[in-house]
Parts: C-alpha cells; sequence; structure tokens
C-alpha cells in the first residue's frame, strides 16, 4: 500500500460507506440515522440545538448517550474521496477532534446539493467552513483560498498629504457660484 493511499484509508471515516443525507432546512423536526462502526451501532440525531450520539461501549455494553452542542464542533467540514475504481465520494460532518464525536451529515457521490447544504449547516450552526484534505488536515474554506480572500485590502490615496484637498479642487470655490432667491406671496385658499 502506497503511503498515498494509506493516507487516504486513515481520513476515510468507517461510516462513509452507504448513502446519508441531513437537510438543513428541516432541522426543526429531530432527523436521525443508524450507522454501524466497528461492528457496533451507533444513532446519530441532529437538530437545531447540536447533536446527539447513542452507542454502546464494547466493554460492558453500557448504553451511552452524548449531547453535543453547536459550539463544541469545530466546523462543517467537506471530504472528498475517490475509490480505486475513480468514483468520487463526499461527505458532509460536524467536525470534532474526537473522530468518535463527529457526526456525519451528508455521504454523496452527486457533488451538486453539496454546496448548498454545506453553506445551510454552516448558517444554520454558525459554524466556520472546513476542508479535510487527503493527509488529514483540517483547514478552513477561507485558506484553501489563498491570499486574495484573507488578506487586508490595500488602503486607498495613501500619502502624507492625504487630508488636504486634490490642487485642482483647492483652485475652485465650493457651489455652483450662483444663489437662487425665491420670493412671492403666499396663496392659502379660506372659506
Amino acid at each position: 500500500m502506497t503511503t498515498a493511499q494509506n493516507a487516504q484509508t486513515l481520513s476515510r471515516p468507517t461510516w462513509a460507506g452507504a448513502p446519508v443525507r441531513l437537510d438543513p432546512r428541516d432541522c426543526d423536526r429531530h432527523q436521525s440515522f443508524v450507522a454501524v462502526e466497528d461492528g457496533e451501532e451507533v444513532t446519530y440525531r441532529v437538530d437545531r440545538r447540536g447533536a446527539v450520539i447513542r452507542r454502546t461501549l464494547k466493554g460492558c455494553g453500557l448504553p451511552i448517550s452524548v449531547a453535543l452542542a453547536p459550539r463544541v464542533f469545530r466546523g462543517i467540514a467537506a471530504r472528498a474521496m475517490e475509490t480505486a475504481e475513480g468514483e468520487v465520494t463526499v461527505t458532509l460532518e460536524l467536525h470534532h477532534d474526537d473522530p468518535k464525536c463527529t457526526v456525519p451529515l451528508l455521504v454523496a457521490s452527486d457533488l451538486f446539493d453539496v454546496a448548498a447544504d454545506w453553506r445551510g449547516w454552516s448558517d444554520l450552526f454558525g459554524l466556520p467552513m472546513l476542508m479535510i484534505e487527503a493527509d488529514g488536515s483540517v483547514v478552513t474554506l477561507e485558506e484553501t483560498v489563498g491570499q486574495v480572500r484573507t488578506a487586508k485590502p490595500a488602503s486607498r490615496r495613501a500619502g502624507p498629504h492625504r487630508q488636504r484637498r486634490p490642487r485642482f479642487l483647492a483652485r475652485r470655490k465650493p457651489g455652483l457660484g450662483m444663489r437662487m432667491v425665491v420670493s412671492g406671496e403666499e396663496i392659502i385658499a379660506r372659506r
């Protein structure tokens, strides 16, 4: 196995095998799905208030539920993975530093709805849009765009004489040089 394939298998989550789609527009009701991870059944439920993960501990068989508010996640992460046959799979997830607390939102091979859902989840939870690279590193979308979007704008007309008027405006007096006078009598209709 090459290093690129090894990095790709490390960054591919176990739940990315089956298609999943939770809709950010239906966040007022509970949306849930069940995934099997390492032979363990895990239930994910997502709504406007965050996510709930239900699983059973392997050693003792104790069922646990973990409720996570949106603020504990780093952002809404997108990940693109290519299979050996050349098929591309895209995932969206509520990304957490602990992979067991990461919540899948979308697993699809159709790329058209990904951008709308990505923006929708980001706006709903107020989280940044993230990209997961092939090596597993996580970067914000602004960092992938480059310095054009992230650099501060250059100040305009920066110079030592910024406060004075330009020479051609200093010679002119303000206004048009004429004055308008309106005179006349007021007309009021009375009975």
